[in-house]
């Protein structure tokens, strides 16, 4: 019985530090970065949870173009990157008009490079790091920097593409809401993911490093706000 006993207080300690663990990184967050995160929650749980695991599907979601959803699209495109578009205009890749309607939301104002493309916000930010001076977003090499809460991880659509690429380029970029360095694992969540704002569980090393192999990742925006 006390063996019993010492088991299920060494239980029950485990869980308080484990809860009090993830209780303090979420408090030692700036209030930007919590709303950040909890934002892009909110519309991942709207779209019914979307999930990829490591590259393979778990969970399906809404889609762009039912009647609800083309409407929050639709929402995405005006209130983001102020454009006349919505779920049904499938030609036109809405992933960044969502990524710009998080940041407006959360209050990123005239700091944040508002725009239909990543690549507009993701060069600024890659500028500002190599301007030697301290800006609100900032982007490095994957090796630089690990994987943090709410910051941003970008990869490229297309071949050729790299940090030092000064050019227009099709990418896609996703925002980090929960980090398990004991796991190796980093959730990520975007839009335009399978046509739904979708969450992806991506591959970390023990230092918080992306390490995932599913996409061509390049960048991670760091934001000081």
């Amino acid at each position: 019985m006390k063996t019993q006993n010492i088991l299920i207080g060494v239980g029950v300690g485990v869980v308080v530090m484990t809860t009090f663990i993830l209780l303090f990184r979420k408090l030692r967050l700036t209030d930007f970065k919590r709303r950040l995160i909890d934002n892009a929650n909110r519309e991942w749980e709207l779209w019914g949870k979307p999930l990829y695991r490591l590259g393979e599907k778990v969970n399906a979601g809404e889609t762009e173009c039912s009647s609800i959803y083309k409407q929050r699209v639709g929402e995405y495109w005006k209130k983001g990157a102020n454009k006349n578009l919505d779920g049904c205009d499938k030609s036109v890749p809405w992933s960044a008009a969502f990524i710009s309607f998080i940041m407006k939301k959360t209050g990123a104002g005239n700091e944040f490079v508002y725009s239909s493309a990543h690549t507009n916000y993701i060069r600024d930010a890659i500028k500002n790091t190599k301007s030697g001076k301290k800006h609100t977003f900032m982007a490095y090499r994957l090796s630089e920097k690990p994987v943090s809460l709410g910051s941003l991880v970008c990869y490229s659509r297309q071949s050729g593409v790299n940090y030092n690429t000064t050019s227009s380029y099709k990418s896609h970029c996703d925002i980090v809401v929960k980090v398990n360095k004991r796991k190796g694992t980093a959730e990520v969540i975007g839009g335009n993911v399978s046509d739904g704002v979708s969450k992806k569980v991506v591959s970390i090393d023990k230092d918080g490093y992306l390490i995932d192999k599913n996409n061509d990742w390049f960048t991670i925006i760091k934001i000081n706000k």
